[in-house]
């Protein structure tokens, strides 16, 4: 009997390694598929939303504000703030400046309130888009609600009419909004060039893809190309193709695809995505999973049904060589790596490269307006019409 249960015991004692084995084995498996798919899940699921938490307010006086410390609240430059009410609605927006000091626990901005002052204990977003509104409420400028027709329906756009026949198209980028194009849109207005700034497939407003999935630009380009239809019907003979992060993937897929390629005549790219691959790969190594980037890779085309391969543009820079091209970038750009971009303006003859230090994605204009401003006056100035009498 005694024998028995000392057999029992270490047939117990053998199959524990087996069991931890199998346990970890399952372990490890739900890891290297389930960051994949999680990982792709939500790069491809539209969210429409840039903002970033920001703290708590502290303090509000006349011109400064004082909130709880966040790295978001440590951005350089000029940022849109908005908070909201108990049903998620914006209650209210203001403008917050350079950070003015910090202590550590908290941090003080100058402040420049528009519609409203947050109360203290008031939680607030950063938004480096800058304005919620449209045209009009944000910069003084008239527009024209208009919808674009495409291939999966009506897509909404904002036409703010200038003067002459080369349109700005404005493309903003992944889980982006119309209200990106704000920033540029007082210089471009001042330079009397129409510009229209379009959304595309799965923004809010716009019809739905067929599998509710962002596509990366591979499938959005023809979104672009029914705005391009749009203008050149309506008195449009040139083009200047703006697009920032996705929506440089955006602008540079319509120059391979589209029809209408040879009308455009100019390119402006803010923080491009020139490479998905790339940007994939360095978002792991930021995760300490550089190991997996390559399923993660693989995910992703298969979860979105699409090809990473032709959205290198790295490779295929012929196609841009004709034109004059702007190419800003932050160098704190924690999702673009500004070596492509530098890289990809380097290969092109009439590109200007603009690196602008301290700035995170998309937010070059956050960082130097003056600055971003000059340099695109300055690039779209032989397109603009001759008013003289």
């Amino acid at each position: 009997m005694l024998g028995g249960v000392a057999r029992s015991h270490r047939s117990h004692r053998r199959r524990w390694p087996i069991v931890v084995g199998v346990v970890g084995a399952i372990v490890a498996a739900a890891v290297v598929v389930g960051i994949p798919l999680w990982s792709a899940q939500i790069l491809l699921t539209p969210h429409h939303s840039l903002t970033t938490a920001a703290g708590t307010v502290v303090a509000v006086g006349a011109d400064e504000i004082t909130l709880t410390h966040t790295d978001a609240g440590t951005r350089e430059g000029t940022y849109g703030l908005t908070w909201s009410d108990e049903q998620g609605r914006i209650a209210g927006e203001a403008v917050v400046g350079p950070m003015l000091w910090t202590d550590g626990a908290t941090i003080t901005r100058s402040f420049v309130p528009t519609d409203a002052v947050p109360a203290v204990g008031t939680k607030v977003d950063l938004n480096p888009n800058m304005w919620t509104g449209d045209p009009r409420t944000a910069l003084g400028l008239e527009y024209r609600d208009v919808d674009i027709e495409g291939e999966l329906g009506a897509m909404p756009a904002w036409l703010v009419e200038g003067d002459g026949d080369t349109w700005v198209l404005f493309v903003h980028g992944i889980d982006g909004l119309r209200q990106s194009g704000l920033r540029p849109l007082a210089t471009l207005a001042e330079a009397r060039l129409p510009t229209l700034l379009i959304s595309y497939r799965n923004d809010a407003g716009a019809p739905a893809s067929p599998n509710g999935l962002i596509s990366l630009g591979e499938r959005e380009w023809r979104d672009l190309e029914a705005a391009a239809d749009y203008a050149l019907a309506h008195g449009a003979e040139n083009l200047i193709l703006y697009g920032d992060s996705m929506g440089g993937s955006i602008v540079t897929r319509f120059l391979h695809e589209s029809a209408h390629a040879d009308q455009v005549v100019g390119m402006v790219l803010d923080a491009p995505v020139l490479d998905w691959s790339a940007v994939i790969d360095g978002q792991a190594e930021r995760l300490h999973l550089s190991a997996l980037a390559p399923l993660v890779r693989l995910v992703v085309q298969w979860r979105g049904d699409l090809s990473l391969t032709p959205l290198d543009e790295l490779d295929q820079t012929a196609a841009f060589e004709r034109l004059p091209v702007l190419l800003f970038q932050g160098l704190a750009d924690p999702l673009v790596p500004h070596a492509d971009s530098a890289a990809f303006a380097a290969s092109l003859p009439k590109a200007r490269y603009v690196p602008v230090p301290g700035a995170g994605h998309i937010q070059s204009w956050n960082v130097d307006p003056e600055g971003y401003s000059a340099h695109l006056s300055e690039f779209i100035r032989p397109f603009a019409p001759d008013l003289s009498p």
